[in-house]
Formats: C-alpha cells, sequence, structure tokens
C-alpha cells in the first residue's frame, strides 16, 4: 500500500475521533505490510510481537504524533536484522519513530524502574505477531504496578509537580501545551495509571469526553502545522480557530482553558483521595479518626478540610468564605465531598455582604501561594460565581498584550498572591489584596478595562461590604491601576506639570503608597517585561517626586474614645466590665485601674475564651484605663458573659495564669503558611505628648496580647492604643511614654522597635 498517498487523502477529512482511529488503521495496515516483509520465516512469527505503546496504542494518531513502537522478542530469538528491516522503511518514509527492541523481562525491569514505560505499556496494543507475549508483559507490569503504587506514587506525584513547574498550568496560559501543561493530555493519562491502580476510582466518562475534545484541538493544530508541535502559540491561535469553527483565538484559548480546568480539577481530587488513602488503613483503626477544629463549623480530618458533624451549610452562608480562607491559611485542601455539599446545600450571601464575609475573603486573598488550589476548587465548585458573578467574565479570558502569561483570572490571582509581599508597606492592606484581585476585572468587555472595571467595582465594592469611602477607594485603585506605568514611561519627569497631574489623582500619600505596591504586584504578575528593573526604576522615581508634592499633609490619628465611653471611667467599681451584642459580634468594655500589662492581660483573656479581635481602642482617663473591643466567637458561639467577667477579675488580681493557660493550649492551634515579615514603624508627627508605635503583621491567637507583653517587659506604659484587624492582617497603633509620662527617646524608641521586631518576625506566638 502507498501509506503517504492514503495518509495525505485523510488529512482532508474532519478532525475527530473518527479520523484519529482510522488514521491508526492505515498506520496498522502498513506497518503490518512492513512487518511481513521483514520476517520471511513464518515460524518466527510466535516468537516475536510488533506492538504500539502510547497514543498509538491507543488509536489516537494526529498528523503530528509520534510512531511509539516495541518490538518484542523472546530471549534468545536473534532480532537484529528483523528490526533493521521494520525501522529503515519507517525512517525512509520521513514519520517521525520512538523505537525500541526488548524481551519480555527487559520491559518489565524496565518498567519497575521508569514510571514512564509502565504509562507507556498501560497502553500498549500487539498491531502484528504474537499477542500472547504483550499481554503477558501487560500483566505483569500491571501487577508490579499494583503491588509497588503506593511506593511508586510519590515519584509519579513529584514528575507531575516537576512537569506543572516546567510548563504551566493549561487553564491560565496564554500560549500552553496542550500535552505537557498541567490539566493536558500527560495528565489523563496518569489519571487512568491511577486508576489502573485501583486505590481510588476517576470519573472516567468526563475525562474521557475531555480527552477527546482536546485531541480534537491538538488534531486541528497538528493538521496546520505538519509538525508534532503542541504549544499554541499567539500567531497560529486565529488559524485554529477558524480551523476549529471558531470566531476568534479568544474563543479558542476561553475553550481550551475550560478543558484544562476540567482535567485539572480531576487531577487535584484523584491526587487529594491518593494521599488521604495514605493515612487510612491498620493505624487509622488503632487511634481513630483525626479531627481537630480550624474554623467556625470547619475541621481538619487527616489533613483534609471538612465541615462539622453538626454544620448545616444552608443555614450559614458564610461558612464557604470562612472555610476557604481557613483552609488556605493554614496550606491546606478542601476535600471533595465537602466542596460537593457546598455547592449543593450553601446558603445564598446576601447583599451587602456582612463584615465577617469580607474579612473572611480578605483572608483568604492573603494566604499567598495556597490561594491557587483553594481558589481553583471553589471555583470548579461554583462558589466563586456566586459570590462575585462578574468574575465570569474573566475566567480564562485570553490577554490582548504579548506581556502577559497568564489568562485574565490567573492573572488576577497572582497579583493578589505578589500584593501579599507588599502588606507592611501600606496602612490599608485588604484594600490592596481586593484591589488586586479586581484591579483587572473590566477587561473582557468593549470599553477601556480600567473604566469599564472601575464602573463595575463602583457596585461591587459595595455589596462585599466595603464602606462608602473604602468602596471609593477601590474604584479609584482599579481606575488609576495604569496610571503610575503610563506617566513613568511616557511622560517627562522632569516636568512639574507631570508631578501635579498625578498628585491631582492620587490625592493623598496613603492612597500613593496602596496604588505604587498594586503597581509592583501586578507586573510581577504579568511578566519580565512589565516587571523590568528599568520599568521599575522608573516608577519609583515618580513616586517619589509626588511624595515630595504631597508632603506637608499630617497623618490623623485619634486615639480619644466616645464620650459615653469615657464617662464609664467615673464609676465607682474596681472593675466595669459591659457586653453589647452586636450584628457582627461583641462589643466588650473594660474599665480598670491602670497598670502595666492590663492590656495584654485583657487580650489573653479574650483569647482564652476564644474571641477574635477584631478592633480595640484603649485610652487612660486619670488613674482609669478604658478599653473597648469588637470581637468574634472564634467557632460561633459566644462565651457565658459571667465566665467572662469572672476570668477577667481573676485575670486583674493574679489568681488566673492565663497566659500560662494559653501557652499549653498554642501547640495545638494550625500554623498559617507564607507569612510576609512583620513591620514595626514609628509614626512620627502624630502627637504631641505621646510616642506613636504601627504594628503591622498577620494575625493569629494572642498576637495581640504578645505585643502588648514586649512593650510592658520593656518598661513602657501604653496610653492609648488603636488595633484594627482587617482579614488575616493587623495594622496596631500604640501610644506610648515612659513610666513617668515622658516621651520616648530616639534610643528608647529604637530599642523597643527592635524588641518588637524580634517578637514578631523570629519568636512564635506562643499564646
Amino acid at each position: 500500500m502507498n501509506y503517504l498517498e492514503k495518509r495525505n487523502e485523510l488529512r482532508s477529512a474532519p478532525f475527530g475521533a473518527e479520523r484519529r482511529r482510522h488514521l491508526s488503521d492505515i498506520t496498522d495496515e502498513w506497518l503490518i505490510s512492513i512487518f511481513n516483509n521483514a520476517v520471511t520465516n513464518k515460524n518466527d512469527l510466535d516468537k516475536i510481537a510488533l506492538v504500539a505503546v502510547g497514543g498509538n496504542g491507543r488509536r489516537s494518531m494526529t498528523f503530528g504524533s509520534d510512531l511509539d513502537l516495541v518490538l518484542i522478542h523472546e530471549n534468545d530469538f536473534e532480532i537484529n536484522e528483523i528490526a533493521e528491516k521494520i525501522w529503515y522503511p519507517i525512517w525512509d518514509s520521513g514519520i517521525k519513530l520512538d523505537h525500541s527492541v526488548r524481551t519480555p523481562a527487559q520491559v518489565r525491569n524496565m518498567a519497575t524502574e521508569d514510571i514512564a514505560v509502565v504509562l507507556g505499556w498501560l497502553d500498549a496494543r500487539t498491531i502484528i505477531g504474537n499477542p500472547e507475549l504483550e499481554k503477558n508483559i501487560s500483566t505483569a507490569v500491571l501487577q508490579d504496578w499494583r503491588g509497588f503504587a503506593d511506593k511508586r506514587f510519590i515519584k509519579l506525584f513529584e514528575m507531575v509537580e516537576e512537569r506543572r513547574e516546567k510548563f504551566g498550568e493549561l487553564a491560565h496560559l496564554v500560549e500552553p501545551d496542550l500535552k505537557e501543561s498541567y490539566g493536558g493530555l500527560r495528565d489523563v493519562t496518569v489519571l487512568r495509571a491511577i486508576a489502573a491502580t485501583w486505590k481510588t476510582d476517576i470519573a472516567k466518562s468526563v475525562i474521557d469526553e475531555t480527552y477527546e475534545q482536546l485531541l480534537d484541538v491538538r488534531d486541528a493544530f497538528h493538521t496546520i502545522l505538519d509538525k508534532p508541535i503542541d504549544k499554541l502559540v499567539r500567531q497560529e491561535q486565529q488559524v485554529l480557530a477558524e480551523k476549529m469553527s471558531m470566531q476568534s483565538a479568544d474563543d479558542l484559548i476561553r475553550h481550551v482553558s475550560k478543558l484544562g480546568r476540567i482535567i485539572a480539577h480531576h487531577s487535584d481530587v484523584t491526587w487529594q483521595r491518593v494521599n488521604s488513602s495514605k493515612k487510612t488503613g491498620f493505624i487509622k483503626k488503632l487511634v481513630g479518626e483525626s479531627r481537630s477544629p480550624l474554623a467556625d463549623g470547619v475541621v481538619v480530618q487527616n489533613n483534609d478540610v471538612v465541615l462539622a458533624r453538626d454544620v448545616k451549610p444552608e443555614n450559614d452562608p458564610i461558612l464557604g468564605l470562612r472555610l476557604a480562607a481557613a483552609t488556605a491559611q493554614a496550606g491546606l485542601i478542601i476535600s471533595s465531598h465537602t466542596l460537593d455539599r457546598l455547592s449543593n446545600e450553601l446558603a445564598e450571601l446576601k447583599t451587602p455582604w456582612p463584615s465577617q464575609a469580607t474579612d473572611a475573603l480578605v483572608s483568604l486573598l492573603g494566604s499567598g501561594r495556597q490561594l491557587i488550589p483553594v481558589w481553583e476548587s471553589i471555583d470548579f465548585a461554583g462558589l466563586i460565581s456566586k459570590w462575585i458573578p462578574n468574575w465570569d467574565r474573566v475566567r480564562g479570558c485570553p490577554q490582548s498584550s504579548a506581556v502577559h502569561s497568564f489568562t485574565v483570572d490567573r492573572h488576577l490571582l497572582e497579583t493578589a498572591i505578589n500584593a501579599n509581599r507588599f502588606t507592611r508597606d501600606v496602612t490599608r492592606p485588604d484594600l490592596l489584596l481586593v484591589g488586586a484581585l479586581l484591579h483587572d476585572i473590566g477587561k473582557g468587555g468593549l470599553r477601556d478595562h480600567s473604566e469599564e472595571g472601575a464602573d463595575l467595582v463602583e457596585t461591587m465594592a459595595p455589596e462585599m461590604g466595603f464602606s462608602e469611602q473604602d468602596s471609593k477607594t477601590l474604584v479609584r485603585l482599579v481606575k488609576y491601576h495604569l496610571l503610575l506605568p503610563e506617566t513613568a514611561t511616557k511622560r517627562d519627569l522632569e516636568d512639574p506639570t507631570t508631578i501635579k497631574a498625578v498628585v491631582e489623582k492620587v490625592e493623598t500619600e496613603e492612597f500613593l503608597n496602596l496604588l505604587h505596591a498594586l503597581t509592583i504586584a501586578d507586573a510581577l504578575a504579568t511578566g519580565p517585561i512589565a516587571s523590568s528593573e528599568w520599568r521599575q526604576h522608573l516608577i519609583g522615581e515618580l513616586v517619589a517626586k509626588v511624595k515630595n508634592e504631597l508632603r506637608g499633609e499630617v497623618r490623623e490619628i485619634n486615639p480619644n474614645l466616645s464620650i459615653d465611653k469615657q464617662e464609664l471611667s467615673k464609676r465607682n467599681e474596681d472593675v466595669v466590665v459591659e457586653i453589647n451584642q452586636e450584628a457582627q459580634g461583641l462589643s466588650i468594655t473594660v474599665v480598670a485601674i491602670d497598670k502595666t500589662g492590663l492590656l495584654g492581660t485583657i487580650a489573653g483573656v479574650l483569647s482564652l475564651h476564644r474571641l477574635q479581635v477584631r478592633s480595640a481602642r484603649t485610652e487612660t482617663i486619670n488613674d482609669r484605663a478604658v478599653t473597648t473591643w469588637r470581637v468574634t466567637p472564634e467557632f460561633g458561639d459566644a462565651p457565658d458573659i459571667s465566665q467572662l467577667i469572672e476570668s477577667m477579675r481573676l485575670a486583674f488580681v493574679g489568681q488566673l495564669d492565663v497566659f500560662g493557660k494559653l501557652l499549653a493550649r498554642s501547640q495545638y492551634l494550625v500554623k498559617p503558611l507564607n507569612v510576609a515579615p512583620s513591620r514595626i514603624l514609628e509614626i512620627k508627627d502624630v502627637s504631641q505628648s505621646s510616642t506613636v508605635i504601627e504594628v503591622r503583621a498577620h494575625d493569629e491567637p494572642g498576637f495581640l496580647s504578645k505585643i502588648a507583653q514586649v512593650i510592658t517587659e520593656n518598661g513602657i506604659d501604653i496610653h492609648a492604643a488603636i488595633v484594627e484587624t482587617l482579614g488575616s492582617e493587623v495594622v496596631d497603633v500604640f501610644y506610648v511614654n515612659e513610666p513617668n509620662g515622658q516621651l520616648l527617646s530616639q534610643e528608647r524608641t529604637n530599642q523597643l522597635m527592635q524588641a518588637l521586631d524580634y517578637a514578631c518576625n523570629h519568636v512564635p506566638t506562643a499564646i
């Protein structure tokens, strides 16, 4: 037969599974004829076999596929002459060939050493020769694969992660590799190999359908190029889209992104099950099921995050965000069963969001690199679309600029991750993180994306629970997120008019710092061109000049409490505790004789009763300290008020070892991952009577107690404090004095700042 002629005739047929099978069939016919010409002694047919492996074995050849062939022979059979007669005609045809000659024992031995051999051989198919040779090998390889699966899964997972690092993720790349990117064709092979061990099952029908659709893209691509290239480079995307009857390259990338997301999700779930299965069995039966609390209604069970047994998602609309934030902060993953429950049962999150929901979103965005797998899992479960409907417009959305490496949705997440580096550089890390998530939300429309995005956020921000002022800040961040790079690279920085124009838009140094941090995070998420040293130098120069113009502002930080709270200091009781129920938690006011360490003691008692401090203000009036706290219960139910008041009383008279009890509890707490270093700042020119110290750090149980203790241990009094928790970040401002009421000297200020820095960045919070 004239193989090349038949092959070329088939090229004009519609691409798809039927054409791939037809191509495999005519290739088999050709190989059979070559084999019959090579094997002249028909008695030799029982001693050899020509076997197809990999894609060729699956009968899913495209016009760019290699021929993956193995010539099997019995141990003592002389094969060299026959092998040459088979390989040379293939080489002469110009078809790319990946070939080997092996005995059954050699194949089995290689499969025990090289997982790639296993992955290929699981799809082995005899083309011609003795089928028992291939059958016996396949049986042995499969038995070995199943017998040693637990140990070999470790290596297989390492291979998958190395490939993900090298080729990226199919669902989020502007130029993805259909085969090697995570979520691509290679991962379907891996999933089938895992399923073959019987350790876990896979959604075979979904995966097979997705696999065929992705093969259609590859098939069309190879037909156009007539080359075995699997990376969808930009210049070929429009032609490929037309070949697949799509209107644009954007439609193509969205389609590929959707397919990659499906495969990646099932891969993530499968690996999660594999890892969980290692923790079950005899040991689990001996020690019982391991469950520990992570957040309200959320527990960790064998390193997977699941719902508490009595939780009803239909009654708790914030549960999904709270669970996602806690999971990401702890560096864990959500069980697939829990995702299914949330997808089907979670109550609708009404707008405007309650503050706990907003805090949870900020905490999720502040989790660093762990944001990606958690976000992808809840997005695949359909939760992101319910919470942030406009996310649908950017999911899988391609980028128009060649400087971008990621699709718009992944770029936004990468920007939020990079923004975590700068949460200590701004006074509102929550607005920085949310601004990073939303700065390109206007892409995918017809207007300028900054303007369209600002219009969208003007509605979205209030719905997400942000105040009127904070919403305006988010709108301005989105609207002006390109202001600094465009001005720095396209305008004369020596022209005062240029600087004045930027000053008029940013208005305050606080907003300038937010915008600068967002600009850097955006550039890092875009790619090396946008984040080049030259561009960053120009932007830095622009920011410095704008700051000089803005200098002279006096930052107003008012530490004084309201009049009604100040009036409580006049009551005669030694200790006054006033507790009010609020929509978002509890408001607690404590009045006591001011003494060293009082703030830390109160914070410790609150932490002991599992109350999370969201904000606090304290003021000393004569000899009485008045502190007001806004707290939320760590696990849902508020503590018994009488017990809380009694704990306060006992702690003040030294009969309750608050810090000892919290120290004992700390060893069981889940530690957060990817925490940026804390920053300690002296804020000048805001108070004539106190030295003002600001602490920017990651929140954790007992953090405020630790800070207050450090200040106390250094012989310094806290006159007033403003504590604010923003998601998982804290910005705490302390007005401090020497015991005699004097301002701290610069030397003492530096000593205190060094002590706080050491405590925050080098000493784990023990309470």
